[in-house]
């Protein structure tokens, strides 16, 4: 993939990444408070790069239909990494600051606390695809990946 194009993608990823973690920031209130959002938005910006550069050399050949079919899978394989990306950098806050957050709660025994990014990405992907928000949150995925392809097809801007 072209320079020019792989940073389309990623720069297209992160937004859109950024913008689906407001979905289980606000249904799982895990945009309480300052760190917690910073940390959601974040793990959604990563999670949408990851995503968009995976679905990239697919998208980029694929015609309208299979753009479809890769939206569909999007839901889970992406609410699921965001789960486990969100874990880490969860994990990773503590480690560096001591602050627990929702994915690595807090407990009195050895070591002091949970961690289970596996679990959690599991969860994340089951409850956005097969719950009531997979009504709402199929035809996104599906509308954000056909946007993406047609992202890819738009000529690049040349700055002089």
């Amino acid at each position: 993939m072209r320079s020019a194009r792989l940073k389309t993608v990623l720069l297209w990823g992160a937004l859109y990444g950024a913008v689906w973690a407001l979905a289980p920031g606000c249904l799982s209130e895990i945009l309480s408070t300052p760190g917690e959002a910073a940390t959601t938005i974040l793990a959604g910006a990563v999670t949408g790069m990851l995503m968009s550069a995976a679905l990239a050399p697919g998208l980029a050949v694929s015609h309208r239909w299979q753009a479809v079919c890769l939206g569909v899978l999007t839901l889970p394989l992406g609410a699921g990494l965001f789960g486990f990306v969100a874990s880490w950098i969860h994990w990773t806050v503590m480690k560096l600051t001591g602050t627990h957050y929702r994915f690595v709660m807090q407990i009195v025994e050895p070591p002091g606390y949970i961690f289970d990014p596996l679990q959690t990405a599991m969860n994340y992907a089951f409850y956005a695809t097969l719950s009531a928000f997979g009504i709402v949150f199929m035809p996104l995925a599906i509308f954000t990946t056909l946007h993406l392809r047609r992202r890819m097809a738009a000529p690049p801007v040349v700055q002089s």
